[in-house]
């Protein structure tokens, strides 16, 4: 058994120089909006890596059942060899929404070993580490979930947020500037601005309104980025919270298109030292296309 992580982000050295520990599952999150991420984790992958797809394996059937229910999750992880004991280092390239998504739900169903590797598959190749197409065999493994309902926040939850029932909390939209603004939401292939005098589109079925939560501060997660691909440091991750209006020991909860850059920018904040935080998972897709919700935007 190699010893417990210290740290929810691993850097490359110590990944390669772990990845033969029997207790150790790397999970490949590479994604891409026309559901072609498992091609790219075909051609070339880190050595013993699984893939996991945050569109196609980790989310419900439909846009309102967006996080898997415990038993298929549990069956889920089994099926990549991931049991309660197993130690998870989760990577994408990039962005890395993908790999904080699987951390954020992993601690959600109280799996804790878990880790993001920081600067994902840009900074592995970057540094001509290996890379194999073999396809592994994952072990049996047992897994057994225990929710931890803090790390999730549900529509009620926002709600009362924004009736000011919950002063000591604050709302975190993680979107690109264009869609927190109203101008634009979220589609799988980016942002979709909004016809001229239009204050919705239709997406998946559904009309979606511009706009952002009444109250909701802006922290676009890849701001929590460097130029490099890899996590600023914890001191620079806590200014720009704060600058953006973020305290420490306030309830945060985050929201973005579809739950999953909100995942990178809760991840953030863990990094940089806020405990009390929660994903609302229903995130803008759920919120603006109710049309009794108040939303926001600017002229």
């Amino acid at each position: 058994m190699m010893d417990s992580f210290l740290t929810p982000l691993v850097e490359t050295d110590w990944l390669a120089a772990h990845l033969d520990d029997p207790d150790l599952r790397v999970v490949d999150l590479r994604w891409r909006g026309d559901d072609t991420g498992r091609q790219l984790y075909l051609q070339g992958h880190i050595p013993g890596a699984v893939h996991l797809d945050w569109h196609l394996d980790l989310n419900g059937a439909s846009p309102d059942d967006r996080l898997l229910p415990p038993e298929r999750f549990a069956a889920l992880m089994e099926a990549n060899g991931i049991g309660n004991a197993t130690r998870v280092v989760a990577y994408a390239k990039t962005d890395h929404s993908g790999a904080a998504r699987l951390w954020w739900a992993l601690r959600y169903h109280g799996h804790d070993q878990v880790a993001v590797l920081n600067g994902g598959f840009t900074k592995w190749l970057a540094e001509g580490r290996p890379v194999t197409t073999d396809l592994p065999t994952p072990p049996p493994a047992r897994f057994v979930a225990h929710l931890q309902p803090r790390w999730l926040a549900t529509a009620a939850d926002v709600e009362r947020v924004v009736a000011n029932l919950s002063a000591d909390a604050r709302l975190v939209d993680t979107r690109p500037v264009e869609q927190y603004t109203g101008r634009a939401v979220w589609t799988p292939h980016g942002s979709l601005f909004l016809p001229p005098n239009q204050d919705g589109v239709e997406i998946s079925g559904r009309r979606v309104r511009g706009g952002r939560i009444p109250g909701a501060v802006h922290l676009h997660a890849s701001r929590n980025l460097a130029a490099d691909w890899t996590y600023r440091s914890p001191a620079e991750l806590q200014a720009l919270a704060e600058a953006a209006g973020v305290m420490p020991g306030q309830r945060v909860i985050l929201y973005c298109g579809v739950g999953i850059s909100a995942s990178l920018g809760l991840f953030a904040l863990h990094l940089a030292g806020y405990r009390n935080l929660a994903l609302y998972d229903g995130s803008w897709i759920e919120w603006g296309s109710d049309p009794w919700r108040p939303v926001e935007s600017d002229p």
